[in-house]
């Protein structure tokens, strides 16, 4: 039996859980079913079947930082291996990146099991078995999908029709099938041959090389070249943009799936969801007496059927039924339960205006802690810093802004210019433009910043790094 990988691909946006999911902290970083991450359940569900170095991630590089730092709370002895991606270029282009990361890490082919990063599978032991059965036939040279059997007409997903039954429960791939309207969704209920395209496959990296290069031979040239361009990041890998651009924008389903005639599919039967939407969340939350799922600092009277998400302030319901409310600081979304697959038509106006509100949260994640936007206004922008113990931010300087720092709690060593400073609580200093700066946390108790900027440009994009812990230099 060849060596098994698990490659599991967290690049996603998920928009559709906007305004909670970002392009910076998108959802598979957000505990949003159990008390981890959807990414910290996707490696949990694995790592009783695989070392950790067998395990490969694919994300995007501007969210390196946060995926590494979940990847660091569950396994902080192995360093991830992960593919950093400039730019999301879909799933075809992943997966040729991993067949040939895999090739580089073992000098040869091996069984590459890829799993998405966004999905709930309640059934862990099951769905472990069924990997193991599917790596074993993988070996034959089919490549295999999993079928998921519905348990309703669900609209929000693609789904794979089931041809003749092989053994067990693997038959050959009849057709796919798009995402349908209800009417065609109940008739493949009605059907036991339709099943919920999950999006997972395992295969030989042979096999799927040479698919690629017969089915898809431009995306396999491209991802060659963009490979051999390759630079490093400790265990990982990330590329120039322009470079990696250069790649088409292609599913697997339409790169290989949909004109291989070595498929499979296995009618798994373990529960699974792809949290694509907040309806789906809801589906799986615990619901009250009335129906509803109250999350954070909720207050509901005479409101059934209702999913109610708050962030730190009260959200108050009355006479309400059939809502979901998803309340953050710098957002609120309120639509009707039926509705919630359309989230992204407000995603793509405000990407249209260049709206940060898809982009970043007002608390943004960094690897030495967290920062949050308090104010800002006309030439002047208010942070709070959290700076964890024992972290420090990069070495810096910046073109068009000016920083006063204040210290609400712990102790601060700054480095300004030349000099040299232990700031304490209620103490501050300023940092004027084009000076050379770093705060570190060398104590055992958090650090708390207030930072006030000035200036005419005041963007994350002024900073100018000569050295950093984190490798973003």
């Amino acid at each position: 039996m060849k060596q098994i990988v698990y490659f599991i691909m967290a690049g996603g946006q998920g928009m559709r859980l906007w305004p909670l999911s970002r392009a910076n902290f998108p959802k598979q970083l957000h505990c949003l079913y159990g008390n981890s991450s959807l990414l910290q359940q996707s490696i949990t569900r694995v790592l009783p079947i695989s070392k950790a170095d067998k395990i490969l991630i694919g994300t995007k590089e501007a969210i390196y930082p946060s995926v590494k730092q979940q990847w660091e709370q569950l396994i902080p002895e192995t360093e991830p291996w992960m593919i950093l991606e400039p730019e999301s270029r879909n799933t075809a282009p992943a997966i040729a990146l991993a067949i040939l990361a895999c090739r580089e890490r073992f000098n040869r082919d091996v069984i590459l099991v890829s799993l998405a990063a966004d999905q709930i599978i309640k059934d862990i032991e099951r769905f472990q078995s069924w990997i193991k059965f599917a790596a074993q036939v993988a070996a034959g040279g089919r490549i295999i999908t999993f079928g998921i059997v519905p348990d309703n007409p669900e609209t929000g997903y693609g789904y794979i029709k089931s041809g003749k039954k092989i053994i067990k429960n693997l038959y050959n791939v009849a057709q796919f099938k798009e995402k349908p309207d209800l009417k065609s969704a109940k008739r493949y209920l009605k059907s036991v041959k339709y099943l919920w395209n999950s999006g997972m496959f395992v295969f030989d990296t042979k096999v799927a090389a040479n698919s690629l290069k017969e089915l898809t031979p431009d995306l396999w040239a491209a991802a060659q070249n963009v490979w051999a361009k390759r630079k490093y990041k400790g265990e990982s890998v990330f590329f120039a943009k322009k470079d990696f651009c250069a790649l088409p924008d292609i599913s697997l389903d339409y790169a290989i799936m949909e004109k291989s005639d070595n498929l499979a599919v296995i009618k798994a039967d373990f529960k699974w969801s792809d949290l694509g939407s907040w309806q789906k969340i809801d589906d799986l939350a615990l619901h009250n007496a009335e129906g509803n799922v109250f999350s954070g600092n909720v207050l509901g009277f005479e409101t059934k059927n209702t999913f109610i998400k708050a962030d730190k302030r009260l959200v108050a319901a009355l006479c309400v039924d059939d809502l979901v409310v998803v309340d953050t600081p710098d957002a609120l979304l309120i639509t009707k339960k039926n509705c919630t697959q359309n989230v992204k038509q407000i995603v793509n106006v405000l990407n249209q205006k260049k709206s940060d509100l898809t982009q970043t949260h007002t608390t943004v994640h960094k690897p030495w802690g967290n920062y949050t936007i308090l104010d800002r206004g006309e030439g002047y922008l208010m942070k709070r810093l959290i700076i964890n113990p024992g972290q420090k931010l990069s070495l810096q300087k910046h073109r068009f802004r000016r920083e006063h720092w204040f210290v609400a709690c712990g102790k601060a060593e700054v480095v300004k210019g030349k000099e040299h400073f232990l700031l304490k609580t209620n103490q501050s200093i300023f940092i004027p433009k084009l000076c050379k700066h770093r705060v570190t946390n060398s104590f055992k108790n958090t650090l708390v910043i207030i930072e006030v900027q000035t200036g005419s440009l005041l963007k994350e994009d002024d900073i100018i790094r000569y050295a950093d812990i984190y490798g973003r230099v």
